[in-house]
């Protein structure tokens, strides 16, 4: 195959992906993960596909002097289209994951504290935390499955 046809053949394949990144980045902002759950797999296979179709662009030695016009804007228009789709993409997945381990840490620090423990002498004589009388506190746990 020529290196213009590969060079196509990528600019589908990189539309492809762009499209389903998009629509993988309005479903996480719509909090909808059965859709993001479903997506991975394909996800996969076409950052596969655009790994391998680089590295075979590169094996090609195309000769990027020689893509010019129509050819050359889609290019461009589709790698920042990529680009784009991937920096958001990696911000609303880094923010979920943040805002999921802040919520694994309240919920640890909450039992921590709720946790029996052995009195220790305060300095009144007193037994417990802030010198009272040690006890097992209950704790509340409400959880929201929209986190």
């Amino acid at each position: 195959m020529e290196p213009l046809e590969r060079l196509e053949r990528m600019v589908d394949l990189t539309d492809r992906l762009s499209d389903l990144v998009e629509t993988e980045n309005l479903a996480l902002a719509e909090r909808r993960y059965e859709v993001v759950e479903g997506m991975l797999e394909e996800k996969a296979m076409l950052a596969r596909l655009y790994e391998n179709s680089m590295r075979d662009l590169d094996e090609a030695k195309l000769d990027w002097s020689t893509v010019e016009g129509e050819l050359h804007d889609r290019v461009t228009e589709a790698g920042t289209r990529l680009a784009n789709a991937m920096g958001e993409n990696t911000m609303r997945l880094e923010i979920g994951m943040e805002a999921n381990k802040q919520v694994i840490e309240l919920f640890s620090q909450a039992v921590r504290e709720s946790a029996p423990h052995a009195g220790t002498y305060a300095k009144n004589g007193r037994t417990g935390r802030e010198g009272t009388k040690a006890s097992a506190n209950s704790l509340a746990v409400a959880l929201d499955e929209n986190l």
